[in-house]
């Protein structure tokens, strides 16, 4: 029997909206003839026809909103109910919330039903985190271990279905190679050099014999043309500034004629990975693959992870840059080349200390990043260890034992059973500091949950939630020290 009607609303710009697909993918294979409607941006109207199948998008006008929010709320108000005029006489059954502004929390409380995501309460004015959103949002605390994609912390505030369909896998194509560059970020420090792309786009013409375009808005086109005139003149031939030429559906046609786009974290990225147009990802600062990296299996990141990263993009810009020096053209170019002549790299390019390459995989909670030439970190362990925690949290079926292989050092192995013993104890008694901030993602959790007893959460629900996110981080361990 179809369910009720269902609303998503997705405010948020370019990438998040893509990063939303899975979600909406979910939502339609689980009840096909339930209608399905979205709540986005205008400006981001094109790319309705390039996602999932929906009955109705409404298209919000949010141009001006978060500065009359400030100057005016009550006008700010009267506008966001004018504009949910049209979805409050719909009686959705459910909503998904994906952002937790206020506009958004204003528009999901105006638009009725049990809203799912971040639920807004006391008019809207505050917010309930989801459990599973809880979850993600106390690995922020320790970002360096959080291992959960935005896609999927989308996609599992929907039950799980069977036999979902995974995003398009990359597709191999003939013909002249052409490689797509998206030179620039939403943020200065997410963003790898122009001398670097230069490099890189000289590399692919000279070795590959490559078609080179440059993508991106009409702002960016001083970047395309400043890197053209650091290339030779025959260079130059083969590199074409196509930023502020297309719009979204063209640029989506551009990406899917690619064989190739190299890009840092952006809307760009996002687009090409969900087309099937595999991706190479320079990741550096604040971005982190396993946050936000291209999202599909066979997807690969170049990222730099100094002592520092990630970042935050809050505050002034950082006086030491070093992440945009630790990603060499030479290297992505090697990858590049590889890719575009045989269907995964021949042989690994060499990397400077702190640089890792990661090829994206699949395992029972989505999408994840395996390190290629290198082992598991103690890091990367504890982030499997909290991947095990979310899927004991949501349900999900995990298999015996971790499905990446690796050998666990004798000092890691140590460290895995001072944490147990500590989970066991109850606190942090009997380890060190810098161990200690291992367990402050469950720290957070705890404390977020119950501070939602006075926004109405049952307090037997939240000791609930708190027993199988513990429970399925101490499995994570065992499994962990076992397989190691």
């Amino acid at each position: 029997m179809t369910a009720g009607k269902v609303l998503v609303v997705q405010l948020a710009r370019l990438g998040d909206l893509v990063q939303t697909w899975p979600l909406l993918r979910r939502l339609r294979h689980q009840d096909p003839g339930r209608q399905l409607d979205l709540l986005a941006d205008r400006t981001l109207t094109a790319l309705h026809h390039l996602g999932p199948d929906l009955d109705h998008v409404w298209e919000a006008d949010l141009a001006g909103l978060p500065s009359l929010w400030r100057r005016d709320p009550a006008g700010a108000y009267d506008r966001v109910r004018h504009l949910s005029e049209g979805f409050r006489e719909q009686n959705y059954e459910l909503v998904y919330n994906l952002n937790f502004s206020r506009v958004a929390l204003l528009f999901s409380y105006l638009a009725g039903g049990d809203v799912r995501g971040y639920r807004p309460v006391r008019g809207g004015r505050e917010f309930l985190r989801e459990p599973w959103l809880a979850l993600v949002y106390a690995l922020v605390h320790a970002r360096k271990i959080n291992r959960v994609h935005l896609s999927d912390v989308f996609r599992h505030l929907a039950p799980a279905v069977e036999h979902e369909p995974r995003p398009v896998a990359p597709m191999a194509k003939e013909g002249e190679p052409i490689i797509a560059l998206q030179v620039a970020t939403r943020h200065p420090k997410r963003t790898w050099p122009l001398e670097a792309f230069a490099r890189l786009a000289g590399l692919l013409v000279n070795r590959l014999g490559a078609q080179v375009w440059l993508v991106g808005t009409k702002a960016e086109a001083p970047l395309g043309e400043a890197l053209r005139e650091g290339l030779t003149p025959a260079q130059r031939e083969r590199v074409i500034n196509l930023q502020g030429q297309t719009d979204l559906l063209e640029l989506a046609a551009r990406l899917r004629e690619a064989h190739l786009l190299v890009s840092g974290d952006t809307g760009t990225l996002h687009l090409a990975a969900s087309l099937g147009t595999r991706t190479v990802a320079v990741f550096l600062g604040p971005a982190s693959c396993f946050e936000t990296g291209p999202y599909g299996e066979g997807h690969f990141v170049v990222q730099a992870e100094p002592p520092c990263h990630p970042c935050t993009e809050a505050g002034a810009a950082c006086p030491e840059p070093v992440c945009q020096a630790m990603i060499p053209p030479e290297a992505v170019a090697d990858l590049a080349v590889s890719l575009c002549t045989g269907d995964e790299p021949v042989s690994l390019p060499p990397l400077p200390a702190g640089t890792r390459l990661y090829r994206s995989v699949f395992d029972p909670l989505g999408v994840t990043y395996a390190p290629l030439g290198a082992g598991y970190r103690f890091v990367d362990l504890l982030g499997l260890a909290y991947r095990r925690a979310g899927a004991q949290l949501l349900g999900l079926a995990w298999p015996l034992s971790p499905p990446q292989s690796f050998a666990l050092c004798e000092d890691d192995g140590q460290n895995l059973e001072r944490l147990a013993a500590a989970l066991k104890n109850g606190g942090r008694a009997g380890i060190s500091p810098p161990l200690a901030t291992f367990l402050t993602p469950l720290e957070a959790y705890r404390k977020e949950l119950q501070g939602q007893r006075s926004l109405g959460r049952d307090a037997g629900e939240i000791e609930a939630y708190l027993k199988k996110v513990e429970q399925g981080f101490k499995k994570g361990l065992e499994d962990l020290r076992g397989a190691g």
